[in-house]
């Protein structure tokens, strides 16, 4: 009996270290993916505010970084973007609303619409690939 209980004490211990490695492991794979997802989500939440507090320097900061962020994009899912027509789609439509009035006079009075559209691109994405 005692034999049994330290053998399947021994098991969970061994299965508990074996989880643990494959949940580092995988954390580790996927780093530059989620932490270029973080980045992006972080310069939308300042791209949202610049425009609905209609500052219109600092949207076009965050519209740079987050033009930025799309080549980051581009390298942590290279293979996606080559093999996966959707997922180029939805990459190219939110390079096209991040670019998307740059050089415009008055860019800056269509702030609001401009973000929506970003967004609307990320949660797009999102919802096919989350």
């Amino acid at each position: 009996m005692a034999k049994g209980v330290l053998f399947a004490a021994l098991c969970l211990l061994l299965g508990v270290f074996l989880g643990d490695g494959i949940a580092r492991y995988n954390a580790q794979r996927h780093q530059h993916t989620r932490s270029v997802m973080g980045l992006a989500q972080y310069h939308l939440n300042r791209l949202a505010a610049a425009a609905r507090a209609g500052r219109c320097q600092d949207f076009n900061q965050e519209r740079e970084r987050l033009s930025w962020v799309y080549e980051e994009l581009l390298q942590a899912f290279p293979l996606a973007y080559a093999q996966d027509t959707e997922f180029h789609a939805r990459a190219e439509a939110l390079r096209s609303a991040v670019q998307a009035g740059n050089g415009d006079a008055g860019h800056c009075l269509s702030a609001t619409a401009d973000e929506k559209a970003i967004h609307d691109a990320c949660d797009a994405c999102h919802r096919e690939y989350r």
